[in-house]
């Protein structure tokens, strides 16, 4: 059974006996997503319509918090202000472990905290929507496997270090490339993205100038991948070093579309926000029950993971992935 089917009565059935939320008093419960450099257009085009498109069919409120840049400390600043405000779920994009402290106090206070994109799962979040980030670096590995294939040389990967789904990618991407393309080796550290597309263009422009056996790249975070095609494509590499990135957007796709990019591995967003707040609205209100008082128990009722898959674009279908994106664009 599909986790909101019942969603449209069970509000008034559970209400009474549910903690009230700040917009209760209104009707509505509302349910915070939080996120740092929240307004990149990667979770305008695509987190966003999720969170909305759910917010309409459970009539309730969803709100986007989180700084306007990388800045964790305001980002998790941001989320323990929320705590006071009691809201009825919280969705944290979990860029760095150290959110823990923050998504931990939230569970503490009675607030249902799911992760989204990114997992803490050293936190007491109740679940991880999202991608299966190893998952995500062997399918970027599997997508270059072929351009390298007897080739010797070396592998480099770009994006947010410290981040679980960084670690999770790169360990996909290593072992992947180890069966499909043993005589690549992978350099061992991450390279800092700094979630900029200028510092990640530079960074790769630089290592391809001092590394005359680079012959792939892949990225991490939805930056990178225009900067890797900048990198490779000023520096005349195309053809010869073979670039993968997460996320296929407009700049991603373009990317694949001029040969800088071999792949660029899209991730099913919409379905992380939209799947996320329906899990924390059932949470607070599904019929299913294990115990008398599951809460009281530590009991969850609701899936511990949702792994929503993958678009990967390709030269074979980047031209029907463009068209797509165009025509979404003249919907707004």
């Amino acid at each position: 059974m599909k986790p909101y089917l019942a969603a449209s009565w069970l509000g008034v059935i559970f209400a009474v006996a549910l903690p009230l939320s700040r917009a209760e008093g209104a009707g509505k419960e509302t349910y915070v997503w939080a996120c740092q450099y929240q307004s990149l257009p990667l979770f305008v085009n695509n987190d966003y319509y999720g969170l909305d498109d759910a917010a309409k069919e459970l009539n309730v409120n969803v709100e986007k918090i989180g700084p306007q840049k990388i800045d964790l400390p305001a980002f998790i600043a941001s989320i323990e202000q929320e705590i006071v405000k009691k809201p009825a779920g919280m969705m944290v994009v979990g860029w760095d472990p150290s959110l823990g402290v923050a998504i931990d106090k939230a569970i503490d206070a009675g607030i249902p905290v799911i992760t989204i994109d990114a997992d803490v799962p050293n936190s007491k979040r109740l679940a991880f929507v999202g991608t299966d980030w190893y998952e995500l670096g062997a399918e970027q590995a599997k997508a270059v496997a072929p351009f390298l294939k007897g080739k010797t040389g070396k592998a480099a990967i770009i994006g947010i270090a410290a981040a679980d789904n960084t670690v999770l990618a790169k360990a996909g991407y290593i072992d992947t490339l180890k069966r499909l393309a043993p005589g690549i080796t992978v350099m061992p550290n991450v390279f800092d993205s700094q979630s900029n597309a200028s510092v990640v263009a530079s960074t790769i422009s630089n290592l391809i100038r001092s590394n005359a056996d680079l012959l792939a790249v892949a990225g991490t975070d939805s930056t990178t991948g225009p900067g890797i095609a900048t990198a490779i494509r000023e520096t005349g590499k195309i053809g010869k070093i073979a670039g993968s990135c997460v996320d296929a957007e407009a700049e991603h796709l373009q990317g694949v579309k001029e040969g800088s990019l071999i792949a660029a591995v899209g991730q099913k967003r919409q379905f992380f926000t939209y799947y996320g707040v329906k899990m924390l609205f059932d949470y607070n209100h599904t019929p299913v029950k294990f115990t008398a008082n599951d809460r009281a128990n530590h009991i969850s009722d609701i899936p511990s993971k949702v792994s929503t898959g993958f678009i990967v674009a390709t030269k074979d279908n980047v031209d029907a992935l463009i068209e797509a994106a165009k025509a979404r664009s003249a919907n707004k």
